[in-house]
Formats: structure tokens, sequence, C-alpha cells
């Protein structure tokens, strides 16, 4: 806990400058945007057809009462793009993972634009499972880690191979329909959901193809609804699993009022087979217990308050206090034959701050209290710094 004053006395330490700054043009935060769309064409730095844009992110990890404790530059994301020409455009981010030692691509596509409302996409593509797997800088988000919810039923951050449509509307409703390729289940745990399954579309199995779509609204100032799918196999073909049939269903909403946001999430997932796949881990080791559910359900609520917002209404600076509860189950419901863990019906209250001295850099403390159903789980201390460009 002295950790965390601390903190939060450093923070609104390094706000200070914040009382003489005057007010100038701000970046709108709602959304990240990779550049396929208008507003998001806006924020890329354009040198001639090329465009250059990505985010990084260190974070200090303490972990209260157990070892493991560390710093580590946890993302260095490289963004490029090239506009072909008006209507076909191009656009990638390379993430260098915990300082350079984990590359990824985290995506790579093509978009052909026939209209705002129609555009055509193929390539790796971010899956629009709810908000932070797509857009996920940190300034977007108030904590210093991602939501739970979003690491172990949505495995943010999850891209897979495939093509289809995306576009938005004068009215403030925005879709996306994909067909793309799935998940591997013999990545599938109990305790970490799908997060093994992701093949990162690096020589991943392609014998399962799944839909994943999601429509959004945001027609009235301060106000977003969205709902995501995703459905189809993931057995890969693994006789002994059969279809391993994966549905995942989210809703998801934010109001933004006089300085105040409130947000949150629902997320359930229903897995086909989960016993046959559960009975393929035990037969190659008799010592598994980590089964992976039937089913699995989670949910957040998160609020925060821009303090500034009244307090220093001409500064272009932003301190946000805020408060996230979360309830997730990754065993909601087993197979029959398999019982799950009380660890794994977990709750995590995440409380900080977040201090950006412009809109594009962040930085965060929070302290995480982290329980769970058998009466354990080890609370964590957290402080980063976060960008975007």
């Amino acid at each position: 806990m002295k950790r965390f004053l601390a903190g939060l006395f450093l923070v609104g330490w390094m706000a200070l400058p914040a009382w003489s700054s005057p007010k100038g043009p701000v970046v709108q935060l709602a959304e990240e945007s990779d550049g396929s769309d208008e507003e998001g064409l806006q924020r890329l730095g354009h040198f001639g057809k090329f465009s250059l844009f990505g985010y990084g992110e260190m974070h200090y990890n303490n972990r209260i009462g157990a070892g493991g404790n560390e710093i580590d530059f946890h993302r260095m994301v490289l963004g490029l793009g090239y506009d072909f020409n008006d209507w076909i455009t191009f656009r990638m981010e390379l993430d260098f993972e915990h300082a350079f030692t984990e590359p990824e691509l985290e995506f790579a596509h093509l978009d052909f634009r026939r209209s705002n409302a129609l555009i055509f996409r193929a390539g790796s593509i971010l899956v629009p499972m709810g908000v932070i797997n797509e857009h996920h800088e940190p300034p977007l988000f108030y904590s210093v880690e991602r939501p739970e919810v979003y690491r172990v039923i949505i495995p943010t951050t999850w891209q897979e191979g495939g093509a289809g449509i995306h576009g938005s509307f004068p009215s403030g409703l925005h879709y996306q329909l994909y067909g793309l390729s799935s998940l591997d289940a013999t990545g599938f745990t109990g305790s970490n959901g799908f997060r093994g399954g992701r093949g990162h579309v690096g020589e991943a199995p392609g014998r399962d193809f799944a839909g994943a779509g999601r429509l959004e609204y945001t027609g009235l100032p301060g106000l977003r609804l969205g709902a995501s799918a995703f459905a189809g196999n993931t057995g890969q073909g693994n006789g002994n699993i059969d279809g391993g049939f994966l549905t995942m269903v989210e809703g998801d909403a934010k109001w933004s009022l006089e300085g105040i946001d409130l947000d949150g999430i629902l997320v359930f997932t229903n897995l086909s087979d989960a016993e046959k796949l559960n009975d393929l881990f035990r037969a190659q080791d008799a010592s598994f217990t980590n089964f992976v559910g039937r089913q699995m359900l989670g949910w957040y609520l998160e609020a925060g308050y821009h303090l500034f917002h009244h307090l220093l209404p001409d500064t272009n600076h932003d301190l946000v206090l805020f408060g996230r509860y979360e309830d997730f189950n990754t065993q909601h419901k087993m197979p029959a034959g398999f019982a799950g863990s009380a660890a794994n019906d977990r709750n995590t209250i995440t409380t900080g701050v977040s201090y950006l001295p412009i809109p594009q850099v962040a930085i965060k403390a929070d302290y995480m209290f982290n329980w769970n159903q058998a009466n354990a789980g080890v609370d964590q201390f957290n402080l980063g710094v976060g960008f975007y460009y």
C-alpha cells in the first residue's frame, strides 16, 4: 500500500505543469485507428504514399508477497502504411514484445474502398471481439495491464488470417464481418482459456475456419454500444476432438458525460466436444488436471473520473482516477466427468490513476486486488508508461 500511495503522489506531482498549460487541440481518444477510416487517416504521419504509426509500453509489476517482480518493455510496435491510390491501402504493425525478444506480426491487411459504407479487407486481421482487442494503444485504457477478461477469455491480442467487409454510416453505425482462420483447441487450458490456441497467422493450422462480426453504434455524443460474435470449429482436423465448435459472444457499452466515464463488457463462450479435448489431454498425460471448460463467462464494470475536467477546465492535460471490478470464470461449466478448479473462478479489482500530459502519452499507476473461490490470489502493484504515434 505504501508503494501505491507513493505512485499516486508521483503522478499527482507530475500533473502540476497542467495548472498553467493553455488549452490546445485535443486528439480524440475514443478509439484507436489503423488509418482505415477518415478519422484515423488524420492521425497518421504521412510521407507521400507512406504513413508511419505505432505504440509502445513499459511496465513494472510488483507481486505482493511473491517472487517474480519484473520490469519489462512489454511492447514496441512499428506500424507502416502505403496508399497505392485513393481506394487501395495497406496497413501493418510489427510488435516486438519484451524488449524485442518476441517478434509478432500484429496485423497486415489490404483495404479496397468502394465507399465509407463498404470496404473489402484481406490479410491478417485483428478479430473484432470487444473493443480492446482492436483498440489497445496504452493511452486508450486506464490500467497498466489490459483487463483480465481480455487476457483469458478474449485472448487479446488475437489476429487471424481472412477476408471480409467493414464500413461506417453517417448515423453512427459501424460494422465488420469476416471469414477467418480459427483457433487450435489443443492449445486451450482451464486456467488461461483460449490464449494458447492462437496461431498468430504464422504457419498456423488451416483445417478449420470461423466467422466473426461486430456491430457498433456511436451516433449519440458520449455513447458507444457494441456487440460481437465469433463462431467456428477449433479441432483443426484432430479426430480425437471432432469439431470443437467454439461460440463466443459479447456485449459492451461506454458512456461519457461531464468528465465521468462508465464502461463495461459481458462475454460468454461455449465449446462443444470439450470432454473429448480433455480426454485427449489426459491420455497424453495421466496427471493432467487443467481441464478446459465447456463454458466461460466474464464481465467487468469500470468507472473513471477526469479530475481536471472541473478543476482545470482550460488545461490540455488529463488526470483520470479509475476503478474496475472484474468477475470471470474460465471453467464456468464443465463437461461431464471433469471437475473445475475453484482457483479459476476469479475476481479482480483494479484501482489507480492515469496521467496524460498529451493525449498520446500516458503515465499510469494502479493496484490489483486479486482473489478467487479457492481463497487464494496474489495482489499486484503496477507502474507503466505508454504512448502511441
